[in-house]
């Protein structure tokens, strides 16, 4: 394995990444305009892009472990491959982190959005419970024939 195959894989880790978080964006639309079916469907591509990530994040420590890098961070990986991939490195390196960042931040968003709108849901069940009682339960069926 060359480091460059690692170039590579990084390359695509932040395509990836980067995927993601425009289903992230979209996820945080459909939570903004209750549109169910496309934050359902933003979930499934969530969680199928999780899957895929962590089968990434295995194969990015083993790709590391044979570079015998296994304990360099990605912020420090420059100062550590060939002398000719510096320059492309630290920019991959950079890129990768900074679309990592862009994740998390949107991931955060959409976290917070669905709490916030599920608690307003609450309250508005609450709110109509104290509104309109419900008769009171009776005692369940015996379905013993």
């Amino acid at each position: 394995m060359e480091f460059h195959d690692y170039l590579a894989f990084l390359e695509q880790l932040r395509q990836e990444l980067d995927t993601l978080s425009a289903v992230e964006q979209q996820k945080i639309a459909a939570v903004r305009s209750g549109d169910l079916a496309a934050l359902d469907a933003c979930m499934k591509q969530e969680q199928a892009a999780a899957l895929s990530l962590r089968g990434r994040e295995q194969h990015r420590k083993a790709m590391l472990r044979d570079l015998g890098l296994e304990h360099v961070s990605l912020a420090e990986l420059s100062r550590h491959c060939p002398p000719q991939d510096r320059e492309r490195t630290a920019a991959l390196s950079q890129q990768v982190l900074r679309s990592y960042q862009v994740l998390s931040s949107a991931q955060q968003t959409a976290r917070t959005l669905m709490e916030s709108r599920l608690h307003r849901i609450e309250q508005e069940l609450e709110q109509r419970e104290a509104e309109h009682p419900s008769a009171p339960r009776t005692a369940a069926a015996d379905f013993r024939a």
